[in-house]
C-alpha cells in the first residue's frame, strides 16, 4: 500500500501504513512533502483510494464539488467511493477511487487539493 499525505499548515504528521510485508513509521511536515519516493517506486498509472478529510463547516455537496472540481481539471479518472463524518460531526471524508498516469500528475493532484479552503489533509 503506498500512500502521499498533505497536511494544512506546518504540522508534522505521523502515519503507519503496511507496505511490501514491512510496518513502517512515517513522518512527514510541511504543507506538501509528500513521501520519499525513493525508497518506494510506484508504478504509473497506478489506482487506489483518495481520501480527503474536511472541516465541517460547510455543505458537504460544496465539499465534494471542491474536490470533483480539482480531479476534473487534471483529468484524473476517479469515481466517488464514500463518505464518513467523525464522531463529533467536526469532520468529513470523502473518498474516490482515482487512476493517475504519472508522477507529475499526482503531484499536481495534491498541489492542488492543497488550495481548498476546508481541506484538512488527504491520503
Amino acid at each position: 500500500m503506498h500512500f502521499l499525505c498533505v497536511t494544512d499548515k506546518n504540522k508534522q504528521m505521523q502515519k503507519k501504513y503496511s507496505g511490501n510485508g514491512h510496518d513502517k513509521k512515517l513522518n512527514l511536515t510541511g504543507p506538501s512533502e509528500p513521501i520519499d519516493q525513493q525508497e518506494q517506486n510506484i508504478e504509473f498509472p497506478v489506482t487506489f483510494n483518495l481520501k480527503a478529510v474536511m472541516t465541517g463547516t460547510r455543505f458537504d455537496d460544496e465539499n465534494k464539488q471542491d474536490i470533483v472540481d480539482v480531479l476534473t481539471s487534471l483529468e484524473i479518472v476517479y469515481a466517488y467511493v464514500d463518505k464518513k463524518v467523525s464522531s463529533k460531526g467536526t469532520y468529513t471524508s470523502f473518498s474516490y477511487e482515482v487512476t493517475l498516469i504519472s508522477k507529475d500528475q499526482m503531484y499536481k493532484m495534491y498541489e492542488e487539493l492543497r488550495t481548498i479552503k476546508n481541506l484538512k489533509f488527504a491520503l
